[in-house]
């Protein structure tokens, strides 16, 4: 097994995780932002814990991620024109708008794993393309210097593990943690 499919493979892994984590999360709760930073009984660490996002809004930002950084980083490799932006420090502004359209617009699950399941394969497909000796060029320009490819995709694996963690840390103890709470009175 080569360096393209060993990428390939977590590419593919850690978005069966994102979607795995997110089919355990209520339906109706999917866009509900975590109320533990706000109980009553609540600290600093709930908040740090759970975050601020909702379930939808985590799975929102992992898609705009990849259609509009890591997706257009990784096609420069398949002679596509350089990224604008900066994958490494992102424009949160640029998101929050898109966020906010997208509320307006009205949220669909489906429509939004659908996307997410798009740009994940469509980046196992452009890394599949790069010859074996260019995955470690550095030709992407980012805040902290060059990357190579495996750069870009190792950043987009992390980017899923870390996120992936918040949607499962969601799913397993949004109700054991308010419950928790509730008896701390």
């Amino acid at each position: 097994m080569d360096l393209r499919d060993q990428f390939a493979n977590l590419l593919a892994t850690t978005a069966h995780t994102i979607e795995y984590a997110i089919h355990l999360i209520p339906m109706g709760r999917l866009f509900d932002e975590p109320p533990h930073a706000s109980h009553p009984n609540s600290d600093r660490g709930f908040k740090t814990y759970f975050g601020q996002w909702s379930a939808g809004r985590l799975l929102f930002h992992l898609i705009f991620y990849e259609e509009t950084y890591a997706l257009p980083a990784m096609r420069h490799w398949v002679s596509q024109p350089h990224p604008e932006l900066d994958l490494i420090f992102p424009d949160s502004d640029i998101e929050e708008r898109a966020w906010e359209e997208a509320q307006r617009n009205g949220l669909d699950l489906e429509d939004m794993l659908g996307r997410f399941r798009s740009a994940r394969s469509e980046q196992i497909d452009v890394f599949g393309q790069i010859p074996l000796d260019e995955l470690k060029q550095e030709k992407v320009k980012t805040g902290l210097g060059r990357v190579s490819a495996a750069f870009v995709v190792s950043k987009t694996i992390q980017h899923s593990l870390e996120h992936g963690n918040d949607l499962m840390k969601n799913a397993l103890y949004w109700d054991r943690a308010l419950t928790w709470l509730d008896e701390q009175a």
